[in-house]
């Protein structure tokens, strides 16, 4: 969520402050650009991304030294990993979670690879990639990752399961991507099924039986401990009719 007003002016402080623990002054208007620029970041990570600054570089403070200490402003896959993922996606079975970055770039690059020459189609999607993702940082865009379905679907579960894993989709719309379970076709399958909702019947059967056994005990003890104490307020009667008796 976007910096409050409050925030802003509560970062530039830390800006000011940083720059001058790390030997060197930083003008007003200049911070105020680098506010600007880090405006739709958290704060606690620009805060972090400061502390980081403080303790790991000497020297004149940067923005993209800011930019380099936080995580979410590189979240971008590098070019090589894009490029892996890129070749993957070329096969119809396997899915993906990529981004749109990603996506652009193999565009430039499918047509050079389609003639057989993968060594300038990487060089080509690599140059169209860190512009695409170049252009999304200097707006503050950050990656957002899409599914591309292929056609296996253990892969499917697996990759969706990692991405959601990795925190790149959610979980209801990954679930949302998996097919329901498929009922079984074969009379092995249909026997299997029969066989499992047969053994689950008789555990819920033995276990209403030895509940009603259990049941069917307490009020044997019941009754008896009932019959008990009748008999003795009767001897109890009986003694005390005794007693008048002897004293007329």
């Amino acid at each position: 969520m976007p910096l409050t007003r409050q925030e802003a002016e509560d970062l530039l402080d830390q800006l000011y402050a940083t720059a001058e623990v790390l030997g060197n002054e930083i003008k007003p208007a200049a911070a105020s650009l680098m506010i600007r620029d880090l405006r739709d970041y958290d704060r606690p990570e620009i805060e972090q991304a400061l502390a980081r600054c403080r303790s790991e570089i000497t020297g004149r403070l940067t923005l993209a030294a800011i930019l380099e200490r936080m995580p979410s402003a590189n979240a971008f896959l590098s070019p090589n990993e894009a490029w892996a993922l890129a070749l993957a996606s070329m096969d119809e079975a396997e899915t993906v979670v990529w981004t749109e970055e990603i996506a652009q770039a193999l565009g430039v690059a499918s047509p050079i690879l389609a003639e057989g020459d993968k060594v300038g189609a990487r060089m080509a999607f690599l140059s169209a990639y860190e512009r695409a993702v170049d252009q999304a940082k200097a707006v503050g865009r950050r990656p957002e990752w899409k599914p591309s379905l292929g056609h296996d679907p253990q892969r499917r579960e697996t990759v969706l399961q990692e991405a959601v894993e990795d925190g790149k989709l959610p979980a209801p719309r990954a679930e949302a991507l998996l097919p329901p379970p498929d009922k079984p076709t074969t009379e092995v399958g249909r026997a299997q099924v029969r066989q499992i909702t047969d053994h689950l019947r008789d555990i819920i059967a033995g276990r209403d039986q030895a509940a009603a056994r259990r049941r069917e005990d307490r009020r044997q003890q019941e009754e008896e401990r009932r019959q008990e104490l009748i008999a003795q307020a009767e001897q109890r009667m009986a003694e005390r009719d005794n007693a008048i008796q002897g004293r007329a």
